[in-house]
């Protein structure tokens, strides 16, 4: 994820609550925007803000953030002794410009996204570290973990997402909600949910329904042409679940029927001659992951 867009997201969360009057205009310093808007809201929040750290401090908190070790006494003594204007903003950029950067984001980020079941032990991380060491956008990672293709050398590694989570659809369901939307659909499996009034069981199911014909094959990560999810909710008899995005998006798509006993037998043996012969399966005429990461970035 780009440097950037961390910028903007802190700059959204400390700016909704502000009115509009108070908005700079978007060719000011990107630092002096985010400076205004903390300030802003530390005010109307009426929050006295802890005193500016000092430069052991602050030497010590950016290498321990930014690179996943303390600074050496040579690195804190240059630092503090640096009668430079912009030493600080020359720190960050040093450290983020050091291979250490892109391995402790690496790291960072296999934590929030390694499965319960991963394999491979370091494959996530070496996706991880390729992907942000070429300062890949978070929606071509999403893309990328979703929708795996082990055939291209610079995405190997990404299948590991799935592959861990693939054998609990209900998991890997909620995984992908949290870690990539930040919602927790958990509690709404079963109910809807006791607290959040917009997340309904046909939200989890809907999500659901994105993963249902994920399954794997012979150590691949294969989808089937057609699954469909039903449900019981609290109130009403079991119905079958939409494709739908927790916005409320649906989606129409084929293969949303229970298959004949012909074409499930078709299938199923075409998938058992494929794990014998070791070999990947192709990707279905229409794969569901690949449009639920269609809908999500249109969303």
């Amino acid at each position: 994820m780009r440097p950037s867009r961390l910028a903007l997201l802190l700059l959204l969360l400390v700016s909704s609550a502000l009115p509009a009057a108070e908005l700079l205009p978007p060719e000011k310093p990107i630092s002096e925007v985010i400076d205004h808007y903390i300030d802003a809201k530390l005010e109307s929040s009426k929050v006295t803000p802890a005193p500016q750290a000092d430069d052991y401090t602050l030497i010590r908190r950016l290498t321990l953030d930014l690179v996943g070790r303390i600074p050496t006494p040579a690195e804190t003594r240059a630092f503090v002794e640096s009668r430079d204007s912009h030493k600080r903003e020359q720190l960050v950029d040093r450290l983020m410009a050091s291979p250490a950067f892109v391995r402790h984001q690496a790291i960072q980020f296999e934590t929030m996204l390694a499965g319960p079941n991963s394999r491979g032990g370091t494959a996530l991380r070496e996706y991880l570290v390729r992907a942000l060491g070429e300062n890949r956008t978070w929606d071509q990672i999403f893309r990328e973990l979703l929708v795996p293709d082990e055939d291209d050398p610079k995405k190997r590694g990404a299948v590991e997402f799935l592959r861990a989570r693939v054998a609990d659809t209900d998991r890997v369901t909620n995984d992908v909600s949290v870690a990539f939307f930040g919602v927790n659909v958990s509690c709404a499996q079963c109910h809807d949910h006791p607290l959040v009034h917009d997340w309904k069981q046909d939200h989890f199911y809907g999500m659901k329904s994105f993963f249902a014909r994920t399954f794997d094959n012979g150590g691949f990560v294969a989808e089937r042409e057609y699954g469909v999810v039903r449900f019981k909710p609290t109130k009403g008899p079991e119905r079958q679940a939409k494709m739908m995005f927790l916005t409320g998006a649906t989606v129409e798509a084929t293969g949303m029927k229970e298959p004949t006993k012909e074409e499930e037998k078709k299938e199923r043996e075409k998938f058992e001659q494929l794990k014998k012969e070791k070999k990947a399966p192709p990707p279905p005429s229409f794969s569901a992951r690949a449009k639920l990461v269609e809908v999500a970035l249109q969303s």
